[in-house]
C-alpha cells in the first residue's frame, strides 16, 4: 500500500472547475483523451440518474470516448452526502493513479471538489462501496409510504388522539414529550435510551432533539440552531458511533483543515467567461435544452417520481436530492397543469414564464459558482492553496489556444516537473482577518429569534425584516407610553380637589 502511495504521489490530480456553461465537459474530454485517462464527475446533480438534457450530461457517445466514474449511479429516490463522494472519489483517484493515470476531475459542485482538495471532513470509511446512509441504522431515504405511516404514528400516538387505552399507556404523550425535555432529566439519559430516541426521531420535535445532543455536546448544541435538525441529529450520531464529542473532533480538525491531501501533486484549472457572455450563453443554452426535450424530459420525470407525492397533500421540496435541479422549481407551476391546460394560452404564457424564470436561475447559480471558488480557494484565510490557472473561454473561436493548449501545457509541466510557462492565479486573502465568530449563539430581542454566527447575526440587524421590526416595536412602545401618559393626566385630574364656588 505504501509502494502505491508513493507511486500516487506522483502523477498530479487534474480539477476542472467553474460556473455551468464554462466549457467543463469539453475540456475534460479533450484532457481526458490526450493523457489516455478517465473522468471522475464531480456533479452533485449528475450522479443521478435521468435528467441527462437539464443537467447538461456527457452524452453516451462522448461517454464512449472516455470512462466516466460517479455519473449515473444513483435512482431518485437515494440521498447521497459530500462524504459519499468523498469516500468513492478518493477510491477512485487511487486506482488511477497507482496505475498511473492522471485522474480528471470535473464537476461544478465545489463542495464535492473541497472534499477531496482538503482534509476537511469528520467521518472516515473504511467500506466505500456502501454509502453512509445505508449503512446508517436510522435511514433517511425510506420510501414516501414509511414517512406516511411513520407522520400518521406521531399525529395518532404521540399527541394523544389515539382513543385505544393500550396505546395512550405505551406512548408518550405531548405532555410527557415536554417533560423529557427537562435538562436534569435529559443529563441522565442512558446511551441506549439515546440510541432509541434517534432510531425513533420522527417522534419528537426540534427542541427535544436539540436538549438531547446539548446533553451530551453542549459546545456542539450552542453553535446549532433547534431547527437545524439533520446537523443536531448528525452530532448526535458521531457521538453515538465513535463515543467523541462533534465539536471536539471539529477543534481537533482545525489544525488540519487548510492541508492539501496531495501537496504538490494538485492543479485547478477555473473557466472563466466575461460575464456579459457567459450571460447570453447561458440563456443559449436553455434554448438549446428546449430544443433537445427539456420539457418533456421535465414532464415524464415529474410524472414518474413527483407528482403522486403532491396528489397526497406533500409540499414539493426543492432542497433535497436531484429535486435541487435546476428546472423543476422553475417549471412547478406549468408541471402541475393538466394536457390541456398547457396548450391553453395561459398554460403557453406560464411556460413562457418559467422558461425565463430558469434562464434567470441559471445566470444566478453561475455567479455563486464563481463567488465560492474565489472564497472557498482564493480568499480562504487557513488554507494552502494549490496552483489554480485562469482559462478564458469567452471567445469560443479560440479556444484551441486559450483553453485546451494552455491546459495541456500545464499538466505537462506538472506531469514533467519542468517549469511552466503559465503563472497561476494568486490567493486574495485579506491582511487582516475579521475575528468573527461562526458559532456564536447571538438572540435578537426585537425579533425574538435565535441567530448563530457573528456574521448571520450582523446581517440580520440590518436587514429589512429586523428594521420593519423595530420600527414596529417602537411604534407600539410610543403608542404605549401615550396611553400611560394620557391615564396619568386623567387620574391626576380625578384627584384634583373641587375649587370653592365663591359666594
Amino acid at each position: 500500500m505504501a509502494f502505491c502511495s508513493v507511486i500516487s504521489s506522483k502523477i498530479p490530480m487534474v480539477i476542472i472547475l467553474g460556473a455551468t456553461g464554462t466549457g467543463k465537459t469539453k475540456l475534460g474530454l479533450e484532457l481526458a483523451q490526450r493523457f489516455a485517462t478517465e473522468i471522475i464527475s464531480a456533479d452533485s446533480m449528475q450522479i443521478y440518474k435521468g435528467l441527462d438534457v437539464v443537467n447538461a450530461k456527457a452524452t453516451l457517445k462522448e461517454r464512449e470516448l472516455v470512462k466516466h466514474h460517479l455519473l449515473d449511479i444513483l435512482e431518485p429516490h437515494q440521498m447521497f452526502t459530500v462524504v459519499d463522494f468523498r469516500n468513492r472519489a478518493l477510491r477512485i483517484i487511487e486506482q488511477l493513479t497507482t496505475h498511473g493515470k492522471i485522474p480528471i476531475i470535473v464537476g461544478g459542485t465545489n463542495y464535492y471538489i473541497e472534499s477531496i482538495v482538503y482534509k476537511i471532513l469528520v467521518e472516515e470509511s473504511r467500506d466505500t462501496e456502501d454509502l453512509l446512509w445505508d449503512k446508517c441504522k436510522r435511514k433517511r431515504d425510506i420510501d414516501d409510504n414509511d414517512k406516511d405511516e411513520l407522520e400518521a404514528k406521531r399525529q395518532k400516538d404521540v399527541c394523544g388522539t389515539n382513543n385505544n387505552e393500550e396505546s395512550r399507556t405505551e406512548a408518550p404523550s405531548c405532555e410527557d414529550l415536554k417533560e423529557q425535555v427537562n435538562e436534569t432529566e435529559i443529563k441522565s439519559i442512558s446511551k441506549e435510551q439515546l440510541k432509541d430516541d434517534i432510531d425513533h426521531e420522527k417522534d419528537f420535535t426540534n427542541e427535544e432533539i436539540h436538549a438531547r445532543l446539548k446533553a451530551i455536546d453542549p459546545t456542539m448544541a450552542s453553535r446549532l440552531h433547534p431547527n437545524n435538525r439533520r446537523k443536531v441529529l448528525r452530532s448526535i450520531e458521531l457521538w453515538l458511533k465513535t463515543g467523541r464529542r462533534h465539536s471536539e473532533v471539529l477543534d481537533e480538525q482545525k489544525l488540519s483543515e487548510g492541508q492539501l491531501r496531495r501537496p504538490g501533486a494538485t492543479v485547478i484549472l477555473w473557466l472563466k467567461c466575461e460575464q456579459a457572455i457567459h450571460d447570453e450563453r447561458l440563456n443559449a443554452r436553455v434554448d438549446s435544452m428546449l430544443e433537445e426535450g427539456l420539457i418533456e424530459e421535465l414532464l415524464d420525470f415529474h410524472e414518474r417520481h413527483n407528482k403522486q407525492r403532491i396528489r397526497d397533500g406533500k409540499p414539493p421540496d426543492y432542497t433535497k436530492g436531484v429535486f435541487q435541479t435546476l428546472g423543476f422549481k422553475e417549471f412547478h407551476e406549468y408541471l402541475m397543469l393538466t394536457e390541456d391546460e398547457r396548450n391553453s394560452d395561459e398554460g403557453k404564457k406560464l411556460l413562457q414564464q418559467s422558461i425565463c424564470n430558469m434562464k434567470m436561475g441559471t445566470r444566478r447559480y453561475a455567479r455563486r459558482q464563481n463567488k465560492m471558488v474565489r472564497a472557498r480557494f482564493l480568499e480562504h484565510p487557513t488554507r494552502e492553496v494549490p496552483p489554480i490557472f485562469e482559462l478564458d473561454t469567452t471567445e469560443l473561436s479560440k479556444w484551441d489556444e486559450e483553453v485546451k493548449n494552455k491546459a495541456i501545457s500545464i499538466v505537462e509541466s506538472f506531469l514533467n516537473k519542468t517549469p511552466c510557462q503559465f503563472e497561476p492565479l494568486k490567493p486574495q486573502i485579506q491582511n487582516e482577518v475579521k475575528n468573527i465568530d461562526s458559532h456564536s449563539s447571538n438572540y435578537c430581542e426585537v425579533c425574538e429569534r435565535l441567530i448563530i454566527g457573528d456574521k448571520e447575526f450582523g446581517i440580520h440587524m440590518s436587514s429589512h425584516r429586523h428594521s420593519r421590526a423595530l420600527k414596529k416595536k417602537n411604534k407600539l412602545a410610543k403608542e404605549v407610553a401615550k396611553k400611560v401618559t394620557e391615564k396619568k393626566e386623567t387620574e391626576k385630574k380625578d384627584n384634583e380637589p373641587c375649587s370653592e364656588l365663591s359666594i
